[in-house]
């Protein structure tokens, strides 16, 4: 997780935060999800997605998600990142993704997804906040930008992305929920 800190950074200076412009925090005592690949829940897949090695992505490994097929419910293939620490009204959240497409829709450059969200962790699903993201064959770091409009205790919320906006297959590298009033 150190090297985590440097592109942390850099994305949270690309959103122009004042409350990272004044001081440089330990980012790492700001990370309140399990943002390894490791420890994600994949759902909508008939087979556990496997998580592969690449040195090109910050931690060293991805979860390769294969979608067999775009949905008009893009929810139906989703992966999920528990939140271990509570959340407190006014929260200020970033969530931070590393994805890549392994395999790019038919014809496509780019690959969607649909849903870069925290929300409740059960019904009725509630979003606290969301964002998209666009991806191509490389390495990208996607970021969503929120407030949190209440409290909310431990296992309440959860981080998700809804991945079946095409036939693809996504890496996805760590995905880190950030709370800058850490």
């Amino acid at each position: 997780m150190k090297a985590w800190p440097c592109m942390v950074a850099l994305c949270l200076s690309a959103v122009a935060l004042p409350a990272f412009a004044q001081a440089q925090p330990d980012i790492s005592k700001q990370i309140i999800n399990a943002p390894t690949p490791e420890t994600f829940t994949v759902y909508g897949l008939a087979a556990k997605p496997a998580v592969v090695k690449d040195k090109n992505v910050q931690g060293g490994r991805a979860l390769r998600v294969p979608i067999a097929a775009a949905s008009d419910q893009p929810w139906s293939v989703g992966l999920i990142s528990a939140i271990n620490q509570p959340v407190k009204k006014g929260d200020k959240l970033v969530i931070v993704v590393w994805a890549r497409a392994e395999k790019l829709p038919e014809g496509a450059s780019s690959a969607r997804i649909s849903t870069i969200q925290v929300g409740l962790a059960k019904e009725p699903y509630t979003t606290v906040f969301k964002g998209e993201g666009e991806v191509g064959s490389d390495w990208k770091m996607v970021h969503v930008v929120g407030t949190a409009d209440r409290d909310y205790a431990v296992g309440e919320i959860s981080v998700s992305l809804h991945l079946a906006t095409a036939k693809q297959v996504l890496d996805i590298g760590p995905v880190l929920l950030l709370d800058l009033a850490r």
